[in-house]
């Protein structure tokens, strides 16, 4: 068939049938011409449509294509800007979609970073100021100024803390900054030695800022008290940062704003603690500055009373000077006096000790000569001679005869018995004397000229400063131990080294006297190094305190009742001038002390 559009007639044909019987056909012809004319133009202004369609989607497309990217591309603009410092650009925030919120957004962060920009800025130049001041009273107005600017703040102010009469911690108001149009509250005396009790601020509040902790706080934030300070001076939230000069709280910075209940972004709390520190840091350094100035006027004052001192010591110096070998050797010939008066004192106690054994032995001895039975055999001679020729007749039968035989024997026995304590006694004597006989040779040995320089035992000398000790030792029952290590003869002054030895053990044994506990005396000899000896005293006694073990040597310090101060000082100048050094130890009180003398072996080896 040929296809509807191509004909000019349409021509439909159907049956006509009724009861099975075909009656016959229907046709129907339709004219095309006017239908395709009406097809071809309904085309024609579809087509048409279709395109204006696409163009104008096209145009609103683009449109909002642009709308939509050239805020965008601005705000990367806005954005490139601000990475390169530039603060003081802004992105248009009027539109009321994303986009504006978004624009909104970058406007807040820029003028965050602008305003800590300003504010780093205001902290270098707060940092410049109180470099250059010497008086950072004079600088703080310029500072709060710039600050303030930097923060947008309606108020700064420096409050500084005391003490008050009752003790109690106050503050005071000493500076401040208001922006235009807010009243200053400099001058309030409601704000000066105001207790922090009294301030309206919480304690915990006061107890953060002592421990160097920024307070941040809106109105809506405060306590009733707190409200009722702040509100006459139209505060709607406030800032303080503790200022700390070292480690003491010295005070603190406020910022208040008096427009809305503010925020204050960590950035910013950040930036104003660096200025708080920073005032603290130049406080502490014109302190110094200014204690320093003072020691320096007070240096040179004192330097000048000073010279004229010296001018008039120099002149008794060389005075002195002159007299110091005189003094010198007037001390040693002291020293040398002294030792000697300690020696004879050690004679006559030991001199006096054999005299008193010597007394009592001649006093036995009298005694047994009185009661002695030596009478006797004259009483029985008389018996004899009285018999005549007629002796062997008394003494075989006269009864008296008879027993003189006996008594005879027995007087005998007991004559024997007297002969050996008398003997044994006189022994005693002997033995006695001689002990006398040798300490005052000793004491005339080294009782001459000291400085004669000979060779001797170290034992040696350490006994005979025992033997001139003894009796005084046995005395007060001190224990003597004797603790000798094989050593070198020494080529030295002994009566030097003796009068030290002596002093050594006269004060062991007044310190063992002194306590109450065990009275032991260790005499020791050994060498420490091996072209050197040494003599040690130890004793048991009432020990030395820690302060006086520096004082010892001291001319003139003593610790005993009687004691003149000199001995052991003697001693060291004898121990110097020997080449040697005295030492003393003792762990305290109680515990004893330790006194030791070490000499060269020989005189060239002088330290």
């Amino acid at each position: 068939m040929t296809p509807a559009l191509d004909r000019e007639v349409f021509h439909h044909a159907h049956p006509f049938e009724y009861s099975g019987v075909e009656w016959g056909w229907f046709h129907i012809g339709l004219s095309m011409k006017n239908y395709n004319e009406n097809m071809h133009s309904i085309y024609r202004q579809t087509l048409l449509l279709g395109l204006v369609c696409m163009i104008l989607s096209l145009f609103i497309c683009l449109s909002y294509a642009y709308y939509l990217a050239k805020p965008i591309v601005r705000l990367r603009e806005i954005v490139y800007h601000i990475s390169n410092g530039d603060f003081t650009v802004r992105a248009d925030s009027s539109r009321r979609d994303e986009i504006g919120g978004l624009a909104e957004s970058v406007n807040i962060m820029t003028e965050g970073l602008q305003r800590r920009d300003n504010i780093l800025d205001s902290v270098r130049y707060a940092a410049q100021k109180f470099l250059h001041s010497s008086d950072w009273k004079n600088t703080i107005p310029d500072v709060l100024g710039e600050i303030g600017q930097a923060v947008d703040a309606s108020r700064i102010y420096v409050f500084e803390n005391s003490i008050n009469d009752s003790g109690q911690l106050c503050m005071s108001r000493r500076c401040e900054w208001v922006a235009e149009n807010i009243s200053s509250q400099l001058n309030n005396t409601r704000l000066q030695n105001l207790p922090y009790a009294d301030s309206g601020l919480d304690e915990q509040v006061v107890s953060l800022l002592g421990q160097n902790e920024v307070i941040a706080m809106t109105l809506s934030e405060m306590s009733n008290e707190t409200r009722a300070i702040v509100k006459p001076q139209g505060v709607y939230s406030f800032l303080f940062v503790p200022i700390f000069v070292g480690k003491e709280w010295w005070g603190h910075i406020g910022f208040d704003d008096c427009t809305h209940e503010r925020i204050w972004l960590e950035s910013e709390q950040d930036s104003v603690r660096a200025i708080a520190d920073m005032l603290g840091t130049t406080i502490s350094r014109q302190r110094a500055q200014r204690s320093l100035l003072e020691a320096k006027a007070n240096l040179e004052e004192r330097v000048e009373e000073r010279t004229m001192e010296l001018r008039s010591q120099i002149a008794a110096k060389q005075r002195a000077l002159s007299q110091l070998a005189d003094t010198q050797s007037s001390l040693l010939e002291m020293s040398r006096t002294a030792g000697m008066a300690e020696v004879a004192t050690g004679v006559l106690h030991n001199v006096g000790n054999v005299l008193n054994s010597v007394n009592v032995s001649s006093n036995l001895i009298k005694e047994q000569i009185r009661q002695s039975r030596i009478a006797n055999v004259g009483k029985v001679a008389e018996l004899l001679t009285g018999s005549g020729e007629e002796l062997a007749h008394f003494l075989t039968e006269d009864s008296r005869g008879r027993q003189i035989p006996v008594y005879l024997g027995s007087l005998a026995a007991t004559l024997e018995k007297e002969h050996q304590e008398i003997t044994g006694e006189v022994e005693s004597l002997h033995h006695k004397i001689e002990h006398i006989k040798e300490i005052v040779t000793m004491q005339q040995t080294y009782g001459r000229v000291s400085g004669v320089v000979e060779t001797v035992s170290p034992k040696d000398l350490l006994e005979d400063a025992l033997i001139l000790n003894s009796g005084a030792l046995t005395r007060h029952e001190v224990d003597v131990v004797r603790e000798y290590e094989d050593v070198p003869p020494i080529t030295a002054d002994k009566h030097a080294i003796l009068q030290i030895l002596l002093n050594f053990i006269n004060n062991a044994k007044y310190a063992c006297t002194e306590g109450d506990g065990l009275k032991r005396v260790t005499l020791r000899v050994f060498c420490p190094t091996p072209d050197r000896v040494a003599f040690q005293v130890q004793d048991t006694g009432v020990g030395i305190l820690p302060e006086n073990m520096e004082r010892i040597f001291q001319h003139g310090f003593t610790t005993r009742k009687q004691g003149h101060g000199f001995g052991l000082h003697s001693g060291a100048l004898a121990a110097r001038a020997l080449g040697g050094r005295l030492t003393a130890d003792s762990d305290g009180p109680g515990c004893g002390a330790t006194f030791t003398l070490e000499i060269p072996v020989h005189p060239e080896e002088k330290a």
